[in-house]
């Protein structure tokens, strides 16, 4: 019994070196794992490993976005569209029978004010606004219509934020629709527009923008429609279909 305990310790002292540096290099390896996790993170196209503080994949080009920091510019442009469409520039369902002899202009086209140089690009219809993660679908039985312009500072003086051009719909009963705050918010981060949010709009310097509508897909599709745009004491249309 004794000899048969004596090889017991024996073998456990043969062993113990190699038992203990096993236990060791799984520690390392744990902690070399962790630090790999603090240092890298997946790409959220091809969810490749890439450095934690890259903006920019190295492998698809795609921008690493924090999800932080886009629910914090969608709070932002709700905050602040509300606050302008609640100054009565966008107010829904107003008459708009008068200044029927202004002219009407196309998308594409290029119109000037007094203060401004302003192009509605594009009118595109969605089903979804958004990224993959933080997205807008419209109500049943509803379309997006989202409006995408472009105006530039033509006068001697910085802009304010509240004497920024406003956007509406109109149907063929003249009645005039409000944007989408929360949509136009949305597709703010799928768009990438370079408009000023706080900030003047300096003379020269020309911002894209962007604005989402919900509209009934069935008046849509089967009304005509027109764009207002209010700014300088004016109001000029554009004419979508």
């Amino acid at each position: 019994m004794e000899v048969l305990f004596i090889d017991v310790v024996k073998g456990w002292l043969v062993n113990a070196p190699y038992l203990i540096g096993l236990k060791l290099q799984k520690v390392l390896n744990i902690k070399e794992g962790m630090l790999k996790m603090n240092k890298t993170k997946k790409c959220k196209k091809c969810m490749s490993e890439i450095d934690k503080k890259a903006t920019v994949c190295p492998n698809c080009r795609s921008k690493q976005v924090s999800p932080i920091a886009v629910i914090f510019v969608i709070i932002c442009f709700i905050i602040i569209g509300t606050a302008i469409a609640s100054s009565g520039d966008n107010e829904k369902s107003e008459s708009t029978g008068k200044n029927n002899t202004q002219t009407v202009y196309s998308i594409g086209e290029t119109f000037k004010t007094s203060k401004y140089e302003i192009t509605i690009d594009s009118v595109k219809e969605k089903t979804k606004v958004g990224t993959q993660y933080l997205n807008s679908t419209p109500a049943d039985g509803g379309v997006y219509v989202a409006v995408e312009f472009s105006y530039k500072n033509i006068s001697d003086e910085p802009i304010g934020m509240f004497n920024f051009p406003s956007i509406n719909l109109i149907d063929s009963k003249g009645t005039k629709y409000s944007y989408d705050v929360s949509a136009s918010s949305y597709y703010a981060t799928e768009t990438d527009p370079d408009r000023k949010i706080v900030s003047d709009l300096n003379p020269g310097i020309k911002v894209k923008d962007s604005k989402v509508f919900e509209i009934s897909k069935e008046d849509y599709a089967n009304g005509e429609w027109k764009i207002s745009i209010k700014t300088d004491k004016t109001e000029n249309y554009i004419k979508i279909k």
